[in-house]
């Protein structure tokens, strides 16, 4: 995930985490400064995790968020389309 999209959608990605990690509280999402790595951290101080499990869920997170956060495909249909323009946008 690239810095810029985590910016972007850091509001979208707080909620993602907190909907997962009840115990996660601002206080610990502001620690982050938009850097989801450092969930890690708070996963094993927080829930006990071991480092394995810990970054496991950082995975398992991270593609939650790539699922919500990826661009939608826009298909435009054919007649709307001139002839020096592709289909998706």
């Amino acid at each position: 995930m690239q810095n810029k999209s985590i910016k972007d959608d850091w509001v979208k990605i707080t909620r993602i985490i907190k909907a997962r990690f009840k115990k996660i509280t601002d206080d610990n999402i502001e620690s982050m400064e938009e850097n989801i790595e450092l969930l890690t951290d708070h996963l094993q101080n927080i829930y006990g995790y071991t480092k394995s499990k810990a970054d496991k869920e950082l995975e398992k997170i991270k593609a939650t968020i790539h699922a919500a956060t990826k661009p939608k495909k826009r298909i435009i249909p054919k007649n709307d389309i001139s002839s020096n323009e592709t289909q998706q946008i």
